[in-house]
């Protein structure tokens, strides 16, 4: 398991990562283009700059939850004795779980229903726009699959002294 998470997780680190330098050449290009080749510029630079851009963000999502550095209550998690914390990561892991299915399902039909019109984008380019929305199912099936992971580690490898959150006082400590 920690193996196919693993894997996972570099694919997801690659691919954010050739969709952030593609979004980041286009715009360069457009930038360039439209200083010394205004009558050349297509229409739809900006465009698929926001559709790159977009899938990269959606996609660090995973990226996020695998770290364990995604918005978080872990305000509650300081208020509580390390040895407490594991029942709240369960919790947060199942209300994240929740939450991302929920997600997952209804991008699923957003996706459904643009294929179905057959939405396409407004530029020359006439980008069909159910690919751009099956991100949002396929970031948070990837959230939701990071954690799973996150809670099969909570409930069965849970280690206070690794895992656990400890406040530090700042103002002592020497």
């Amino acid at each position: 398991m920690k193996k196919i998470i693993s894997a996972i997780s570099t694919i997801e680190h690659g691919l954010i990562a050739v969709l952030a330098c593609l979004a980041l050449l286009l715009a360069v290009t457009e930038m360039f283009m439209r200083y010394y080749f205004p009558s050349s510029l297509p229409d739809w630079t900006a465009e698929v700059v926001i559709y790159l851009i977009t899938a990269a963000v959606m996609l660090s999502g995973g990226r996020l939850v695998a770290e364990n550095r995604h918005v978080n209550a872990d305000m509650f998690l300081r208020m509580v004795k390390p040895s407490q914390q594991r029942l709240l990561e369960i919790t947060f892991c199942l209300i994240g779980i929740f939450v991302c299915s929920v997600m997952f399902e209804r991008g699923i039909g957003i996706v459904e229903f643009a294929y179905r019109l057959d939405e396409r984008s407004d530029s020359s380019l006439q980008f069909p726009v159910y690919l751009y929305y099956a991100f949002v199912p396929i970031s948070f099936g990837m959230m939701l699959l990071h954690y799973v992971a996150r809670l099969l580690k909570y409930i069965y490898a849970f280690d206070e002294e690794t895992m656990a959150i400890i406040e530090i006082d700042l103002e002592n400590a020497d």
